[in-house]
């Protein structure tokens, strides 16, 4: 049987990841629901790939939507819905979802994960509901990272209230996105700007509404003309692609909806998709197959928490996921000759660092800790001015004048030269 490896369902959806939606609704479509059962899982590692969606086929690992559909078109473990695409329909369909996955997907990461006032009042929240304690503290953030470097060239990083262009902290700093009641007792620094008053949406309003007319005008008009479907009048893998995005856009709960605004007012067909396509995909009993909960443990939780760790680490990072794959493809289990090697050239390096280290902080001081100048009893020349003459006599040098010099000898001495002048 068919396993789909999901995020666990929010705001009302059988997943909170829209990629993850899209991969439902078109298994939905295609698949019968004896054939394959879907599985809510908070831990993309059981992945070789570290990724969701996945799909388990007799131990054999795909994830990705493109490299499912392939995978079960290949296979011939479903009927899939572009077989009757012409050439250049398939080819439309290629081009639609880079449009969708360049300039529609980064709304959705603007709104759910960007926006500080609506990443603390749902995203967070539903994520902290999915996950397991110590989870919650650390792999939320590290997805809302990640839409934001997927968003930087937008520039609209000032949507985030913690993001300070000149690297300052401030006692303002995400207060709009605190609750009311903590917001009351903060002081207030000085009377605010109607600048200052804004929310970062409304302060950024005109490119958001750009972004948004961008994103998702195009697909407003191929629902037009296309009877409801984006590609041709029936349903297509396209379709189920755009779904994902859509329904997370109109059905999650945000405080500043302003893509769920525009789509109100501008895209009344879009409205339409997303509500038929829900009709057709989750509300049917018999087309969604029962969950199958996959509930974590707490040792469980904390051992996805390293390892979530170790793959973002710097450096190491990129090699874990290598090794991990390498060994999820090859079937690998306990410790073999590769990962032997791996763990004693890592310790090799920790104890190399360690005795670098030592060897370090037991070396001498470079220079005395403190240089200290002392005026010598019976001192000549500038000397006996004290400590100061004492460093100027022993920059300038003993032998500064023939005068100096004189008025240093001995009596005797005096007298010879005396003699040497006459």
């Amino acid at each position: 049987m068919l396993e789909l490896f999901v995020w666990d369902a929010a705001f009302g959806l059988p997943s909170i990841d829209a990629e993850c939606l899209a991969t439902i609704a078109y298994l939905s479509k295609t698949g019968p629901a004896s054939s394959w059962r879907l599985v809510p899982s908070n831990d993309p590692s059981i992945s070789p790939a570290s990724h969701f969606p996945a799909l388990n086929h007799d131990g054999i690992w795909t994830s990705g939507f493109d490299n499912i559909i392939s995978y079960l078109t290949s296979h011939s473990l479903i009927t899939p819905l572009d077989a009757d695409l012409t050439p250049r329909q398939k080819a439309d369909s290629k081009a639609f979802k880079s449009f969708i996955a360049t300039r529609t997907a980064p709304l959705l990461d603007l709104s759910l994960y960007v926006s500080a006032g609506n990443w603390s009042a749902t995203t967070r929240p539903a994520y902290s509901k999915i996950l397991h304690f110590p989870l919650t503290w650390t792999l939320p953030p590290l997805i809302r990272h990640e839409a934001l470097q997927r968003t930087e060239h937008l520039g609209l990083a000032e949507l985030d209230t913690d993001f300070d262009p000149n690297a300052g902290l401030h006692l303002s700093t995400g207060r709009e996105s605190l609750p009311e009641s903590f917001r009351r007792h903060l002081p207030v620094v000085g009377k605010k700007t109607v600048r200052e008053e804004m929310t970062p949406e409304q302060a950024t309003a005109i490119r958001l509404f750009s972004l948004a007319e961008t994103g998702l005008e195009l697909l407003e008009e191929l629902l037009v003309e296309n009877d409801g479907y984006l590609l041709c009048p029936q349903l297509s893998s396209v379709d189920c692609f755009a779904f994902g995005y859509l329904a997370l856009m109109l059905d999650a709960p945000v405080p500043r909806a302003f893509l769920k605004e525009w789509i109100g007012d501008k895209a009344p067909r879009i409205q339409a998709f997303v509500a038929s396509m829900k009709s057709q995909c989750f509300s049917i009993p018999d087309q969604l197959p029962i969950p199958s909960p996959r509930n974590g443990s707490f040792p469980g939780a904390v051992g996805q928490m390293l390892d979530t760790c170790v793959l973002n680490a710097p450096g190491i990072g990129e090699h874990y996921a290598t090794e991990k794959r390498h060994r999820r493809e090859q079937g690998i289990t306990g410790v073999d000759g590769r990962a032997f090697m791996l763990a004693v050239r890592v310790m090799v390096t920790g104890v190399a660092m360690g005795y670098g280290f030592m060897c370090y902080k037991a070396m001498p001081p470079f220079g005395a800790r403190v240089q200290t100048w002392r005026a010598a009893r019976g001192g000549t020349g500038l000397s006996q001015f004290g400590d100061l003459g004492f460093m100027l006599n022993s920059a300038l040098g003993a032998q500064s004048s023939p005068m100096a010099n004189a008025g240093n000898a001995p009596a005797g001495r005096l007298a010879e030269m005396d003699s040497d002048v006459d």
